[in-house]
């Protein structure tokens, strides 16, 4: 079966230390940093209608344009006059999170949670923390919260099943991956995790099946590539298997991923 902490092994027997593989390859990554990129920052847009409200917005603008620090003296100024602005901590949050000093970035989330426990963003927010921190039982726990607070958002039970994952309890997280493909049919991190976790059950049918829905959605997922080929190494399916591999080195350096694909090269003797 897939095993976080084995060593790798030849393409034959690929399928059972794929997983650990990509994690220091860096293509899967805790919960936070997968979902890091699409953070939903904050449940409701702030109207720009009180000079409170025109600093955040100026402040998230200079986040969006690449510039944290500036967006942090901003949001330090809003907290400075108003030390109950949950939506200034909150994106101060983020900030500091784009900046990688999570310690600050905790601080500043769990006090947007005690400000505002209402929101669920925020939750989300602090998971993507916990999870950089590798405490996912606490990443786990935030998403559980979201979810109470919006059941209709299917990258809530994508986060939720990635801690679980990270935790080594696929059989948790496969009714998160299915809920949340009930609620977003198309969801490719759903389809990708779902297959990892099928893959650690040794359940490689379904596994390859979900993996196969992906690359219809995305061709381009060189890491779902990479999984298949370990998928149809444990079944037997050697060519098939090498085909995958190829293609998704041949993809890596494609999207400019060189070292990547160097190192799945190397791995292969390829």
């Amino acid at each position: 079966m897939f095993s976080p902490t084995s060593c790798l092994q030849p393409l034959t027997t690929v399928a059972t230390t794929l997983l650990t593989t990509l994690i220091a390859l860096g293509s899967i990554v805790p919960p936070s940093q997968a979902l890091l990129a699409d953070l939903p920052i904050a449940q409701e847009t702030v109207l720009p209608e009180t000079a409170e409200q025109r600093q955040l917005m100026e402040g998230f603008a200079q986040l969006e344009a690449g510039a944290p620090n500036q967006a942090i003296a901003i949001f330090s100024q809003v907290i400075s006059k108003n030390s109950h602005s949950a939506d200034a901590y909150n994106l101060r949050g983020v900030a500091y999170m784009v900046l990688e000093q999570y310690p600050k970035a905790l601080a500043d989330l769990t006090q947007a949670i005690r400000l505002n426990p209402n929101d669920p963003a925020i939750y989300f927010n602090r998971a993507n923390v916990y999870g950089v921190l590798e405490n996912f039982e606490a990443a786990a726990a935030d998403c559980s919260a979201a979810i109470l607070l919006d059941p209709n958002d299917a990258d809530l039970f994508v986060c939720r099943g990635e801690a679980q994952l990270a935790i080594e309890n696929p059989q948790a997280a496969l009714p998160d991956f299915n809920q949340a493909l009930k609620l977003n049919p198309r969801s490719e991190e759903a389809l990708y995790f779902r297959g990892v976790a099928y893959a650690m059950l040794d359940n490689y049918a379904q596994a390859l099946a979900d993996f196969n829905r992906l690359l219809k959605l995305n061709p381009q997922s060189a890491d779902a590539l990479v999984l298949r080929a370990g998928i149809k190494a444990e079944q037997g399916d050697q060519t098939g298997s090498m085909e995958d591999m190829i293609n998704a080195i041949n993809l890596l350096e494609r999207q400019g991923e060189t070292q990547k694909a160097a190192e799945i090269r190397g791995l292969l003797g390829y």
